[in-house]
């Protein structure tokens, strides 16, 4: 089947149409996708995570996946970050070093992602951290991917990427998962399968609310980047199946996509153009403040 893929922003929109990819390609089996990218007049970069999401999950199904009729611009952007090199693409440096590459992770690689961050992080216009609040920083995005790790149960592994835009001051960075989503981890959790996705994440996201059992880390990990989010005046995006989450300048704000996206994707974006420094408040000292 041919199916022609639309303009794919980090934002709801965006979602949607990679769901309705998932959606018109879920009965495809021993067959064969061809991916056309010739209506793409822009794809952010990040977003090669949840796509690969839903191509693991055609590939799957015994297809062969074919990406043809690529824009230059996107073309070149995606051969940068790594994303088309699996689809027989030469790769292309990165002469700039404003990508955060394409990387699919499978769950016992934790380490590689610790790895992965240290990396890629540096260098791409962060605000600066305290050397105790970069850890603690990078700590929270790991738990991000611990939880899909944990609860995802996602055979087909992580997926991250990103992406530093200079020009517009923002560094973005999406962890993706093929999983259950957190509307089915919630479901279980109550015995309840009526639980919409929205419902499910507005659960999710309270404080003290977790599907954990024994001794498995629970919630989403997400209070200190929450708070760095608000004085940054950044943004955070969760989606997950069908239910759609954005924090944007300390509002919070849900809503429904129109079809179902196979897996649960965070994405943080960072302003960079912001030049406060910031601080764990344990590190700071009465000779700090008078």
């Amino acid at each position: 089947m041919i199916h022609h893929l639309p303009t794919i922003r980090s934002n709801q929109d965006g979602y949607d149409r990679l769901a309705e990819l998932a959606k018109a390609t879920s009965d495809l089996m021993f067959d064969r996708l061809e991916l056309s990218l010739s209506r793409v007049s822009f794809l952010d970069a990040n977003m090669a995570a949840p796509l690969g999401v839903v191509l693991a999950g055609v590939a799957d199904r015994f297809n062969t996946v074919e990406i043809v009729e690529v824009p230059e611009m996107v073309e070149r952007i995606l051969r940068k970050n790594g994303f088309l090199t699996q689809y027989r693409f030469e790769p292309l440096p990165d002469n700039n070093r404003t990508t955060i590459p394409y990387r699919r992770l499978q769950r016992n690689d934790e380490g590689l992602f610790e790895d992965y961050l240290q990396q890629h992080l540096k260098g791409k216009g962060m605000p600066r951290m305290s050397e105790g609040l970069g850890k603690v920083f990078k700590q929270k995005l790991f738990e991000v991917f611990q939880n899909a790790v944990i609860h995802s149960e996602s055979e087909l592994g992580i997926f991250v990427c990103g992406q530093w835009f200079p020009q517009k001051q923002k560094l973005d960075l999406t962890i993706a998962d093929a999983g259950i989503g957190i509307r089915d981890r919630v479901r279980r959790h109550f015995g309840n399968d009526k639980i919409g996705s929205v419902p499910a994440i507005r659960w999710a996201l309270q404080e003290s609310n977790t599907t954990k059992t024994g001794g498995q880390p629970g919630g989403l990990g997400l209070k200190l980047l929450h708070e760095f989010a608000r004085l940054n005046k950044g943004r955070i995006h969760i989606v997950s199946r069908f239910g759609f989450y954005e924090f944007n300048a300390g509002q919070e704000s849900f809503a429904k996509l129109e079809n179902d996206f196979p897996g649960t994707a965070v994405t943080l974006e960072v302003n960079t153009a912001d030049t406060s420094a910031y601080c764990l408040a344990s590190e700071v000292t009465r000779e700090d403040i008078f």
